[in-house]
């Protein structure tokens, strides 16, 4: 359709404007911001079709630090049995 290749040329706009960091609801706000009215489904449809998509920049942040030389804890489920454990009689 010819309205989804403009609203796609929008959005490729758009996109790069950002540095490719906008997402779906961030580029249909900027979409409303510019005065299209547009539906935020379509939106996503569109940038799905066309194989757009935002990153996101945001560091993941470990707050668990390991220690190397620690052994690691005992398996439980390693438990040793014995044959009569197990037997039915």
């Amino acid at each position: 359709m010819r309205a989804d290749d403009a609203l796609a040329h929008e959005i490729t706009v758009i996109h790069l404007a950002s540095k490719g960091a906008y997402r779906v609801p961030q580029m249909h706000a900027e979409l409303r911001r510019m005065g299209g009215r547009v539906n935020r489904k379509r939106v996503a449809l569109v940038m799905r079709h066309h194989g757009i998509a935002g990153v996101t920049r945001r560091r993941c942040r470990s707050l668990t630090r390991s220690d190397k030389q620690m052994r690691p804890a005992p398996d439980p489920t390693a438990l040793s049995r014995t044959r009569s454990a197990w037997s039915l009689t």
